[in-house]
């Protein structure tokens, strides 16, 4: 956060999902998780606004290893915004999706995984080893807390068989000789250095530069 005088604020964090993969939950323990409900997404952000200077929502939606947002995410993330989120952070896809402003409000439709070691095999596989950092500096002036500045930080999981294996890099500090020795390749021959720059310029080029 960047300050001008320092005041205190206050961050709200709201997460749902759109299913829990066929896990079901205790019946006695209601409030484990959140769903995307319309009423209750509405409710919540509601109160976020009188409670909180900025809304952070994370949403667990989108179709997993699509690289490109579906409907249902667009949906959501227009209504999320219209009723005060101030920036939205989604997971579940495992691969990276576009980032877009809607209005004033940066989506990271999906930032991918971050520590990974895939059990898949085949075409697509090289895709769930990069993810993404999402960067929000907030500027703080008087009683104002609105976004300087955002940007995405990629990144690539690097593993091996050894013991704690499994290493995050920044992708812009990724060597070709790191990615020629990523066990990853034994799964998904057309890993390379050069395939996560592309995957990334493809997806975020246009965001990033």
């Amino acid at each position: 956060i960047y300050s001008l005088d320092d005041p205190q604020v206050n961050i709200a964090i709201l997460n749902y999902t759109y299913g829990t993969n066929g896990i079901f939950l205790p019946e006695n323990m209601p409030y484990a998780v959140d769903y995307l409900s319309e009423e209750r997404v509405i409710a919540d952000l509601q109160k976020a606004e009188e409670m909180a200077d900025f809304t952070i929502v994370c949403p667990h939606w989108g179709t997993e290893y699509s690289l490109e947002a579906n409907a249902s995410q667009q949906k959501w993330a227009r209504l999320m915004e219209e009723n005060g989120a101030d920036l939205i952070i989604g997971t579940h896809p495992h691969v990276i999706e576009p980032v877009e402003m809607i209005d004033n409000t940066p989506v990271y439709y999906s930032i991918g995984n971050f520590v990974n070691w895939t059990s898949g095999e085949g075409a697509g596989v090289s895709n769930r080893m990069v993810g993404g950092i999402a960067c929000i500096e907030l500027r703080v002036e008087k009683d104002n807390l609105s976004i300087n500045h955002y940007d995405v930080i990629p990144i690539v999981s690097h593993v091996t068989s050894m013991q704690n294996g499994v290493t995050v890099y920044r992708l812009d500090e990724y060597t070709d000789e790191l990615a020629g020795k990523n066990e990853i390749i034994k799964q998904a021959p057309d890993f390379s250095l050069l395939y996560c720059n592309e995957l990334v310029e493809k997806i975020w080029g246009e965001f990033m530069d």
